[in-house]
């Protein structure tokens, strides 16, 4: 299989190198920050726990416009992740969140 070598010189692409660098740069820092403002449920599903975190997963959607990633598992669990920080977490609270917990745990995390 052969493949075809793409023509990106300044001719094509009416950017010199530098300005293709700096916008790859550009890219990759924007998804890094959309990473770090990702929220992750991670629920037991043997449980029951999953309509908990579907009605959250909906509530922060609607007040923050933030997507969450729901992640089925095992062993009672319910946390709740926001980019590398945990701001939620049934294993160490022994509960569920109270309501608006979670809501105005992200609140004071994107200082709103």
């Amino acid at each position: 299989m052969r493949f075809k070598r793409a023509d990106m010189s300044e001719e094509t692409t009416g950017k010199s190198w530098q300005e293709l660098k700096q916008q790859i740069q550009q890219e990759i820092s924007t998804a890094s920050e959309r990473e770090k403002k990702r929220l992750t449920i991670t629920y037991c599903g043997g449980c029951g726990y999953e309509p908990r975190a579907e009605a959250l997963a909906f509530e922060v959607g609607r007040e923050f416009g933030i997507a969450a990633d729901l992640y089925r598992t095992t062993g009672g669990l319910f946390e709740v992740d926001f980019g590398e920080s945990r701001i939620f977490s049934k294993l160490v609270l022994g509960r569920f969140p109270e309501e608006g917990e979670v809501l105005e745990a992200l609140r004071a995390r994107l200082g709103k």
